[in-house]
């Protein structure tokens, strides 16, 4: 079976949504022979023909007509990754042309469309960050035109369950930087903490640097390793602590850090409740590593707990004994296991396979 999966962007252009839907692709064709035509839909940027061995269609503009002129023949189904922010360019702008593309789509071809919804549109209005009510309007399109949806946050999907009628999956992200098949055990592992992600990182030193030097003594770490877009920092800031910049490196590279650190730290407070949305703690979980977290984040409908999957700098004091750390990071290993890639590919599969074609 084809499907087109359409995303915002795709490699060389750094994008974790599309480097979320490239390994779901690889994915669904080994365990279930669903093969992916992906589409980018921010067509000024270049492409190569062919990524990770699947075929790259072109958008010529954001019309119902150039989203048909792209569409492969042989595709049977139509996955949409939307996380709303590439798909508009302000806060009064909305991609209605987007719904209204794929519900032509959709009549001409008698289709199913799933819809991954891995954000959905905010105001951020200083101390208060509400849905924004414009941009609304195309996410609730979206769900009332999908045949299936899915989300990767609790908090998403009870708004969603009021606009769609289908049963609606939340399953937590995978780890974009791979799954090891071995863990080794913390007191194996390198005196090492590591943070990488995006620029947002940079909030772990601007506001939590006190947090993060005392996690590190309690710990006994002997240097922080930094992955992503260099940071302009003082090294001295660091104290006795080494602080080795590794700038972007190839997820194997990312991969193999994780397996000989001991701790990584993640800020996750301006997204409270989805910690489980977060990529980067997905990677901490997968490889074993103890995950810390800057603050308490209400992330138990997601099955994940403080003291229990992760802790903060101020919890750790008290909790300083190799067994009891280890626990908690096999703990969070565990529950990476109920939603690694493959489990993810499985409920996608489910919807793309099982979904009734539309009428």
């Amino acid at each position: 079976m084809d499907i087109l999966q359409i995303v915002p962007r795709l490699p060389p252009h750094t994008d974790g949504v599309g480097d979320y839907a490239l390994r779901l692709g690889a994915q669904l064709w080994d365990d279930h022979g669903i093969y992916s035509h992906f589409l980018p839909v921010l067509f000024e940027l270049d492409y190569s023909p062919l990524e990770h061995g699947f075929p790259i269609a072109r958008l010529s503009a954001h019309t119902s007509e150039a989203l048909m002129a792209a569409y492969p023949t042989s595709a049977k189904a139509v996955l949409l990754h939307y996380s709303n922010y590439p798909y508009f360019k302000g806060q009064l702008d909305a991609p209605f042309w987007l719904s209204a593309a794929l519900r032509c789509l959709l009549q001409a071809h008698n289709i199913p469309l799933v819809v991954m919804f891995h954000e959905l549109p905010t105001l951020d209005l200083k101390i208060l960050k509400v849905f924004n009510p414009w941009q609304s309007r195309v996410s609730q399109q979206l769900a009332q035109l999908a045949s299936g949806v899915v989300t990767d946050s609790y908090r998403f999907k009870k708004v969603l369950s009021r606009w769609s009628s289908h049963s609606i999956p939340c399953i937590p992200d995978f780890s974009n930087i791979g799954e090891p098949d071995r863990v080794p055990p913390l007191g194996d592992r390198r005196r090492q903490l590591v943070i990488f992600g995006g620029h947002d990182r940079s909030r772990i030193y601007r506001n939590h640097l006190p947090a993060l030097l005392r996690a590190c003594q309690i710990l006994k770490i002997e240097q922080i390793i930094d992955i992503g877009r260099p940071l302009d920092l003082d090294p001295q800031q660091f104290g006795d602590l080494q602080w080795v910049q590794m700038g972007f490196q190839p997820s194997e590279v990312v991969s193999q850090t994780l397996l000989k650190s001991f701790a990584g730290m993640i800020d996750y407070t301006r997204f409270p409740g989805d910690l489980g949305k977060s990529s980067v703690f997905a990677a901490f979980t997968a490889h074993g590593v103890l995950p810390l977290v800057t603050a308490y984040n209400p992330s138990e409908k997601d099955g994940l707990h403080l003291h229990q999957q992760y802790l903060t700098p101020t919890t750790l004091q008290s909790t300083t004994a190799l067994n009891h750390l280890q626990a908690i990071a096999t703990a969070a290993h565990h529950w990476y296991q109920q939603h690694t890639l493959a489990k993810n590919a499985a409920i996608f599969a489910e919807q793309l396979l099982q979904t009734p074609q539309r009428h």
